[in-house]
């Protein structure tokens, strides 16, 4: 069954505004490359207004993968690892959601 694997990134007050596009671009350039990711896409909140809406976090990943083998594989995969040792001393955390879909 295919995953959707969503990571929500709330970034700390003092991270530098290009290693955040850095990071946008890296997911869409360089963890897009993982076997298994099918689909991916990388962005900020919305705005949308509404009781019900979370616009706290800074950017968000979306990866459709195949199943959890897939997903096992992408975070294992060397691409991956990279990316969150170079990424993660701007994160002032992080919520991650793995829904089949």
């Amino acid at each position: 069954m295919p995953l959707l694997h969503s990571v929500y990134f709330y970034f700390k007050d003092d991270a530098d505004p290009a290693e955040i596009e850095n990071q946008r671009n890296s997911i869409l350039n360089d963890l897009s490359r993982i076997s298994g990711a099918d689909q991916i896409w990388a962005g900020a909140p919305a705005g949308i207004e509404r009781d019900v809406v979370d616009n706290n976090y800074a950017m968000s990943l979306h990866i459709i993968l195949k199943d959890k083998n897939s997903l096992a594989a992408y975070q294992a995969d060397p691409v991956h690892q990279e990316f969150v040792q170079r990424f993660k001393p701007n994160w002032k955390s992080i919520k991650v959601f793995d829904t089949n879909v």
